[in-house]
């Protein structure tokens, strides 16, 4: 995928919304990588340590900051938030919250600490909304309640495949590709209809979990944070992970192997669905999508 420098504030207006929030003055600020729509900043001030994230898209942030704040009263290691979204510089359309900064470094293959992860996912996945869709997409009203896009889970996941066939003028596989997908889904249609909307990261893959030693410290990054089905959570980990380290977080997650008669068909169902949301990102951003296109074409069939 190609990463590409959003347009974001400067280093003067980053300080001044540090210094008016939180009273401390800025002794370094320093850009670092973001997905496209995004400018982050790592910020030091006096003896705290933090994160500035910055986008156009206020309710996008909106529903990032509502994800760490509410997977953290439920004891899920997310983000602290030190100060919630505003408005930041001359600029009207542009907004930012401040996060404390993680210790420690992204988790190895393997690591231990995937267990803890499982089990700490389990907390979070009980964590039951209405509606179903991703938080950035959601519609907020002014007393900071927000409505989200889908009613039902399958409706959600219908969704990716339309905008899937959004790409038929430039792929060629895109509509038969979307066609196999969505066949599949109307054979589960039942199930995937009787979902419940279960709180998720949206985005679990190594660089968003950070480890201090053999434990836990936290899992960065909400801004994919979507209500859907639990397996969801897992598929994204299992799409690009690797499977020693899937066998220890599901080892934390399903310790009493309750999961394992809806496994069967929903990880190949949603692991190519993945690979349908990676072809849209990656379309929009100016990359080939052949290959994922056809590895989802050859890995449907899986689901069936």
């Amino acid at each position: 995928m190609v990463e590409r420098l959003a347009q974001g504030p400067d280093e003067t207006t980053v300080a001044a919304f540090v210094a008016d929030a939180l009273g401390q003055q800025p002794t370094r600020i320093a850009r670092t990588h973001a997905f496209a729509t995004n400018a982050v900043y790592e910020v030091d001030a006096g003896d705290r340590l933090l994160m500035v994230k910055s986008s156009m898209n206020r309710d996008a942030l909106r529903g990032e900051v509502w994800a760490c704040e509410r997977a953290s009263a439920v004891g899920f290691p997310a983000p602290e938030i030190l100060v919630g979204v505003r408005r930041i510089g001359a600029d009207a359309r542009m907004n930012a919250y401040a996060m404390r900064r993680i210790p420690g470094d992204p988790i190895t293959r393997g690591h231990p600490a995937f267990r803890e992860l499982g089990s700490v996912l389990r907390a979070l996945h009980a964590v039951k909304l209405s509606g179903f869709g991703t938080l950035a997409e959601a519609a907020w009203n002014q007393r900071g309640e927000f409505t989200l896009r889908h009613r039902s889970w399958l409706a959600f996941l219908r969704g990716i495949c339309t905008d899937t066939r959004g790409l038929a003028n430039s792929c060629a596989l895109a509509m038969p590709v979307a066609d196999a997908v969505e066949a599949v889904m109307d054979a589960h249609a039942a199930a995937l209809s009787n979902v419940a909307g279960s709180l998720c990261h949206g985005d679990l893959k190594a660089n968003h979990i950070f480890v201090e030693g053999e434990r836990l410290a936290c899992v960065i990054d909400w801004g994919d944070a979507v209500v859907g089905d639990p397996l969801w959570e897992i598929a994204r980990y299992a799409h690009r992970g690797d499977a020693q380290s899937l066998s220890v977080l599901l080892s934390g997650y399903d310790s009493d192997g309750a999961m394992a008669d809806r496994v069967a068909w929903r990880t190949p169902l949603y692991s190519v669905l993945w690979m349908l949301v990676d072809a849209v990102v990656d379309h929009r951003l100016g990359s080939s999508v052949d290959r994922l296109l056809n590895a989802a074409m050859r890995d449907i069939s899986r689901a069936s």
